[in-house]
């Protein structure tokens, strides 16, 4: 197959795999700690296996990589057991938009016209979700899943900076989820199949393959395009959960879940064309420069 194929194709198998993260929390009876604890094994044996000889350096940016990519597995499950799972994938999928926040706060990158007005359009989308209804424990899972936006942010940004290593932090981070749910696993586990079957999957495909994926197949996919194909997630998580469990999000939130979506791609697409044409650009005024004397 050729790489062309290959990248997006793998990036589609990722997203798909993605998807199912919310029936299957859904499925099981567990806390969420627990539920991130025993997926985090499962997960880490997959990265394991798949690094060969892991090793982890304990430089900043895995350190802060592992922390950004445990926090956004913690929040997520944490909103999926108290929100619906499309208000959990839909309000984590704004973290594009809190990267050009974050890009502003702490790397002091001017914001363009087109960011602020992203920004502007998710916030009243997410707002929308918070219009419906909701029982406190609902409007938590809205928060924390808000917060998982951030967080996931976060790992974008820090795998851009010097000596990053994702798969080392992608390790790094489960390792700390396993260590610090321990304490929440004993006495909380029950031994249903479906249970069992659920977090397995949770962590061997839905977590630990799908990420081993992801990394083969953004080497050979253009950044815009990965984006586009990842937002097949956001938009199947919830249709496997009406499908088999009948919850369903409310109107306001699936009219704010449509703006989130539609802002993120189309600031995606945007945003990819003006990197180009700004690339192209500083190339042709190096390719003009006058020779050094």
């Amino acid at each position: 197959m050729q790489s062309k194929t290959k990248g997006p194709l793998l990036i589609a198998v990722t997203a798909v795999l993605w998807s199912f993260g919310g029936l299957l929390i859904k499925l099981i009876p567990w806390n969420a700690m627990t539920i991130v604890g025993i997926r985090a094994v499962f997960a880490g044996a997959v990265m394991t296996i798949y690094m060969r000889r892991p090793r982890i350096t304990f430089s900043l940016p895995v350190i802060l990589g592992a922390l950004s990519l445990s926090g956004t597995t913690i929040l997520y499950v944490f909103a999926n057991k108290l929100t619906t799972a499309a208000n959990a994938i839909v309000l984590q999928y704004t973290a594009p938009i809190f990267v050009v926040i974050l890009s502003v706060m702490f790397f002091k990158k001017k914001a363009k016209t087109v960011d602020i007005i992203a920004v502007l359009i998710v916030f009243a989308g997410m707002a929308l979700f918070f219009f419906d209804k909701l029982q406190i424990n609902a409007m938590l899972g809205n928060i924390l899943a808000c917060l998982s936006g951030i967080t996931f942010a976060g790992v974008f940004l820090i795998n851009q900076m010097p000596d990053s290593k994702p798969e080392e932090a992608l390790l790094l981070g489960h390792i700390i989820n396993v260590v610090i749910s321990i304490p929440f696993i004993a006495g909380n586990i029950t031994w249903e199949p479906i249970a069992w079957i659920s977090v397995t999957l949770l962590g061997i495909f839905q977590l630990g393959l799908a990420y081993v994926l992801f990394s083969i197949g953004i080497k050979n996919t253009p950044p815009i395009a990965a984006s586009l194909i990842a937002t097949l997630e956001p938009l199947l998580n919830p249709v496997w959960v009406l499908l088999f469990s009948g919850e369903k999000p409310g109107n306001w939130a699936l009219v704010g879940g449509v703006i989130v979506l539609v802002t993120v791609v189309v600031y995606n697409i945007v945003t990819s064309k003006q990197n180009r044409k700004e690339l192209k650009l500083l190339r042709e005024e190096k390719s003009i420069a006058p020779p050094l004397e």
